[in-house]
């Protein structure tokens, strides 16, 4: 035989000899997860969809405590009491019900008696849409191990499953009820929101995007979170499901009463949530709230209390400075220092990458600038907030009384050296300072850390300190 001829045999051998193992290793995979199928089958005690699950039941010591059933859209609660439920309880009620597993079972043991199973301290029962019922009961702890013993419906075999489970079905009425006062969709967005029996009674209402309080441009975030504060209120009890006296849960003469203008879609419909408190010391004291179209009485956190008690100040709008950074070409600093001149500009890398934003002082020298420190004072400016309003934009005469005839200014400029913010800022008050901003109508004071910071000083600006002057040099003496 010739050498080509034995080399080709033998690489003929080493790619079957590969391919077998190559085999070996794939059917190896496949029995492996077959195996592990198997297990993951033989361990689930459930085999439904949560989606056709239509009643759910709840028993405990062989009461009925809990029966929910599931409309077009949304789970009701039937027993005890009619109410709305709480459909991300119960579903994942539901979800931990379906991907229930076993530790074990013991397949001999017959004595349901021995693991409290004759008479099971809960049962949780579903019926789905074909009529069909599924379920699971549980006996008695196994303290040794932290484990339950438990037992499908309709089925004698003794299971044992995890301990922690038990918290898991063993819930309330009022765990499966819908706890949300107001009783908003998430999606659902508040127009408008009159809040009155507060010190100071005010009116949010939408513009667009933005908030107006009492027809005033009103502070965003503030008003953002009355909204959030009142779609997200939710019971911590139930007080009353009749509130027979009004009086007795300090609803008859409430602390607040919000009216809500609420948009879902193209429909508006209206809502007003009352929130009294009862008499007594602060740790007694009790808030509760309810809504107008429904009789519960719902226990409460005191927080909406202070959620909804504003002072004028707390919703008016405070942002001084309207802002696109991406607009910024250059920043002056005028101060008793001298004047600071920085531009900025963005280049992108050759790669294509992410651009690069860069600083440069112009004057009164050139150089490259701090970034961090032009950076972090732009993005200060762009979001400086009133923290006091003084009053009025004083006139011309009096700008001397708040230090505002010479003033520390900072003007941002765009294209063409567009100005499109402007704020100066003057004398210390209370650790603030007085400050004016174009097309702000109100002396205001702000942060004095927060202006302070800002580059004022060509030192500060540029990333290498200007040198020092040197003296002279003059000529030696003969």
């Amino acid at each position: 035989m010739k050498q080509t001829t034995k080399t080709l045999v033998g690489l003929l051998v080493l790619l079957l000899l590969a391919g077998g193992i190559a085999g070996l290793a794939l059917w190896a995979g496949k029995d492996e997860q077959k195996k592990a199928e198997a297990k993951e089958k033989s361990e689930k005690l459930f085999d439904f969809d949560k989606a056709h699950v239509k009643e759910l039941r709840l028993s405990k010591d062989g009461q009925l405590a809990v029966r929910l059933t599931k409309g077009d859209k949304a789970w009701k609660l039937v027993q005890p009491v009619e109410a709305e439920g709480d459909d991300s309880a119960v579903d994942s009620l539901l979800t931990s019900l379906s991907a229930l597993k076993q530790k074990k079972d013991l397949a001999e043991e017959k004595d349901l008696k021995a693991y409290g199973l004759d008479q099971p301290q809960l049962e949780v029962r579903i019926q789905l849409d074909d009529g069909k019922e599924q379920g699971l009961q549980i006996g008695t702890d196994n303290t040794f191990d932290n484990t339950l013993f438990a037992r499908k419906l309709g089925d004698g075999t003794v299971r044992v499953i995890d301990g922690y489970q038990k918290n898991t079905f063993d819930k309330t009425a009022f765990d499966l009820r819908d706890k949300k006062v107001a009783h908003l969709d998430d999606s659902a967005e508040v127009r408008r929101i009159e809040v009155t029996g507060v010190k100071a009674p005010y009116t949010l209402e939408k513009d667009g995007t933005a908030w107006k309080v009492n027809g005033a441009p009103a502070d965003g975030p503030a008003a953002d979170r009355v909204a959030s504060a009142l779609k997200s209120l939710r019971a911590t009890a139930t007080a009353s499901e009749t509130a027979a006296s009004l009086k007795e849960f300090g609803l008859d003469k409430p602390k607040a009463t919000a009216r809500l203008t609420v948009g879902a879609g193209k429909d508006t419909y209206t809502r007003a949530v009352m929130v009294g408190q009862t008499k007594g010391s602060a740790t007694s004291q009790k808030t509760y709230a309810k809504r107008d179209e429904s009789p519960v009485v719902y226990e409460v956190d005191k927080q909406i209390v202070s959620d909804l008690e504003k002072e004028p100040f707390d919703l008016q709008n405070k942002e001084l400075v309207k802002l696109d950074r991406e607009a910024v070409r250059k920043v002056v600093f005028d101060s008793p220092s001298g004047r600071v001149e920085v531009t900025r500009v963005k280049n992108t890398p050759p790669d294509g990458g992410l651009p690069d934003e860069v600083f440069t002082v112009v004057a009164p020298q050139q150089g490259a600038a701090k970034k961090w420190k032009l950076s972090s004072a732009l993005y200060s400016i762009a979001s400086l907030r009133a923290t006091a309003f003084e009053g009025a934009v004083p006139a011309q005469k009096e700008m001397a009384k708040y230090g505002l005839e010479k003033p520390k200014t900072v003007t941002v400029l765009g294209e063409g050296d567009k100005v499109l913010a402007r704020v100066r800022v003057g004398a210390e008050k209370d650790n603030k300072r007085y400050a004016l901003a174009d097309g702000f109508d109100k002396l205001v004071r702000v942060e004095k850390s927060t202006v302070d910071e800002w580059p004022w000083t060509v030192g500060d600006a540029l990333d290498a300190p200007p040198p020092p002057p040197q003296a002279s040099k003059q000529e030696p003496s003969r």
